[in-house]
């Protein structure tokens, strides 16, 4: 993934971790991987405007006061969690 915004910095750090993160944890981990430079403030408010904007169709989404998710992995939980056991059985 090509890195061209704060944004996507945030997209790929979600990615690589696998779970939500805080702000103060995205600001750090661009930081260490050189991948962007934003602060803690910077990233919190790209991601608040990028959802209040794009609503249901921003790839963010605020699972905490302080912490976002990927949107899809919400989605994704919740198709898990609404398929009949059968199913899920038939899955593993």
């Amino acid at each position: 993934m090509q890195i061209t915004s704060l944004r996507d910095a945030c997209q790929s750090i979600l990615e690589d971790q696998g779970e939500p993160q805080s702000s103060y944890w995205f600001a750090s981990q661009m930081m260490e991987m050189r991948l962007w430079r934003a602060s803690e403030a910077d990233v919190r408010d790209a991601l608040a405007k990028d959802i209040e904007e794009r609503g249901e169709s921003s790839q963010f989404i605020r699972v905490a006061e302080d912490e976002f998710a990927l949107r899809s992995w919400i989605n994704e939980k919740s198709a898990v969690e609404h398929q009949p056991t059968s199913d899920i059985e038939e899955q593993l």
